[in-house]
């Protein structure tokens, strides 16, 4: 997908929303999306009031905060979620620099495919996804562990170790009841994925999903967010959600999770050979302190970057990720190689043992989203300079 130039200029950074809802009507997905039109005063102030800085949210602000976002930005997404056919290629080309955050879950869900760009089917393909979701729950998950196999039982307990470990810096993805709505969702997707199973790091990709998802039965900051307002049939609906877009999301990178991973290795061994090309001196000096990439960038493609940025920030990449679409595994390599080479000033610096200790714990936690647009924008620019001359970067 050909994207314009002002993600190279990075003069598309300033993109945001809420997760108030005070813009969005009630009775999704019919009405969810209001009218175009200005955006009030209050709304204006409700979008702005939450920069105040966030434990563990980066330094620009709580868990699921974004910029301040321009007015006619949030009319152009209005304009294309109110068409009674959205014109998918233009919202991908919108998204890719942001999504304002209480369109999120429209817009999700349409990047994802999971709901039809037709609006007059959107509510009746939305409760019959979630229907099938909910009929898998007592198929796969809710039986006797005597009646599930070996392989099902070895999954059932890898999926019980890693949810408690999922987003440790999001106190609301440890409550009771999301905890088990993440041990259900991952291991049915494991299950019904037999190629490839449940895989460790899987946890990490569903959880922009669930923030997203939830914020549409939540009011007010992530921060303030209490699980007494949730109950069984929302998480049903959030988890069904959050299940069929990981589906689409997996789906480019099923080699990333089979056996030995092969996905994963061609992966780091392109943003290696990416590396070498457009930085030399920087793959030089990783070689030469016996630095390999799968040290470090094995982590990153394995969960697709989420846990080297604060949580808004990931987030705010997975709008990118899902406005390209079937090629965000493609921009996924020049990604890692704009954000290994964002700090290859220190990088020359550092000798082994101390690069080791910094490429695997790297100092994002103080990242604003500029800072994320800015890697953005290098990725893209080099995807525009090396796309059309990279057979030297693929394997088979």
């Amino acid at each position: 997908m050909q994207k314009t130039d002002s993600r190279a200029s990075g003069s598309y950074v300033a993109t945001a929303g809420t997760s108030d809802r005070d813009d969005v009507p009630p009775g999704y997905p019919e009405s969810s999306i209001s009218p175009p039109g200005p955006i009030s005063a209050s709304q204006q102030q409700q979008w702005t009031s939450w920069s105040a800085p966030g434990a563990a949210a980066g330094a620009q602000g709580g868990l699921m905060h974004q910029a301040a976002i321009p007015e006619h930005r949030v009319r152009k997404f209005h304009r294309l979620l109110q068409e009674a056919v959205v014109d998918l290629d233009a919202l991908r080309e919108l998204s890719w620099s942001g999504v304002p955050l209480a369109l999120r879950p429209q817009v999700w869900r349409l990047l994802c495919g999971y709901l039809p760009p037709a609006r007059s089917r959107q509510a009746q393909t939305l409760e019959r996804r979630r229907r099938e979701y909910a009929d898998m729950v007592p198929e796969y998950y809710d039986i006797p562990h005597e009646e599930r196999s070996e392989d099902e039982i070895a999954a059932y307990r890898q999926v019980l170790v890693d949810v408690p470990r999922t987003a440790p810096s999001v106190p609301f993805f440890h409550e009771p009841i999301i905890q088990e709505s993440l041990q259900r969702l991952l291991y049915i997707w494991g299950i019904r994925h037999p190629a490839s199973g449940y895989v460790q790091g899987m946890n990490d990709l569903v959880t922009p999903f669930l923030a997203v998802f939830l914020s549409e039965h939540m009011q007010g900051p992530m921060e303030s967010w209490s699980a007494d307002m949730l109950n069984q049939t929302i998480m049903l609906a959030v988890e069904a959600d959050c299940y069929w877009c990981l589906c689409k999301l997996v789906e480019g990178i099923q080699d990333h999770y089979t056996y030995a991973q092969p996905g994963i290795q061609r992966s780091v061994f392109r943003i290696k050979e990416l590396v070498r090309r457009c930085e030399s001196d920087v793959s030089d000096h990783l070689e030469a302190e016996a630095v390999d990439f799968i040290q470090f960038a094995l982590r990153w493609v394995n969960c697709l970057l989420v846990r080297e940025l604060p949580f808004c920030l990931a987030i705010r990449l997975w709008d990118t990720y899902l406005a390209e679409g079937t090629g965000f595994s493609e921009f996924l390599i020049y990604l890692s190689a704009a954000f290994l080479l964002s700090w290859k000033e220190r990088l020359r610096l550092l000798e082994f043992q101390d690069l080791i200790l910094f490429l695997q714990r790297l100092p994002t936690a103080d990242w604003t989203e500029a800072q994320l647009e800015r890697v953005l924008s290098e990725a893209f620019i080099l995807r525009s300079s090396y796309s059309d001359a990279q057979s030297h970067l693929r394997l088979g």
